[in-house]
């Protein structure tokens, strides 16, 4: 069988790589700093939460994105303290998400988080965008609230500024 994505090429040699390193075990054991793992895990489940994702799935993708190799649901629901069938189904939403790859063993599903806050950035400034926008649209002509519909545009403005400097940054 042919494939003409190189993309689904590069997706299975990296799953067979973490399938090889799951199977073989860590063969480093190095010490780490409890205290800084843990206030990652808050950040970055914080940072979700304020994003928008529900507590559960903040926190399975927070463990996941912290972790040094990739987690089975049993792993993940006592680093979180979640029934398993409650950590399947935010695993479930993640994956649907994006968020998170399952990847298959021997045996086991294991979990891999997907680390791209650029792009969480971007859509979550696209939505912010399209509010103002709309927001804008709502306070045309309303005399009274001119002061309000100025601060709108100057911040659609800046949001553009925004856009056009990363589009710059990658095409140049």
């Amino acid at each position: 069988m042919v494939f003409s994505s190189c993309g689904f090429l590069r997706k299975t040699l990296y799953m067979r790589y973490m399938i090889d390193m799951i199977d073989e075990g860590e063969q480093e054991h190095t010490e780490i700093d409890i205290p800084s793992l843990e206030r990652a895990v808050r950040r970055v489940k914080a940072m979700m939460v304020n994003w928008g994702f529900g507590e559960g799935c903040s926190m399975i993708y927070a463990v996941l994105v912290v972790s040094h190799k990739p987690l089975s649901a049993e792993e993940i629901g006592k680093r979180t303290n979640y029934a398993y069938s409650s950590t399947i189904n935010y695993l479930n939403t993640l994956i649907q998400m994006g968020l998170v790859e399952r990847v298959r063993s021997l045996r086991k599903n294991f979990y891999v988080a997907n680390v791209n806050f650029v792009a969480l950035i971007k859509a979550e400034l696209g939505k912010v965008k399209s509010y103002l926008s709309q927001l804008g649209s709502d306070l045309e002509g309303i005399k009274e609230l001119e002061q309000l519909s100025e601060k709108v545009e100057n911040a659609i403005a800046y949001l553009k500024r925004v856009e056009a400097a990363d589009k710059h940054k990658w095409d140049g």
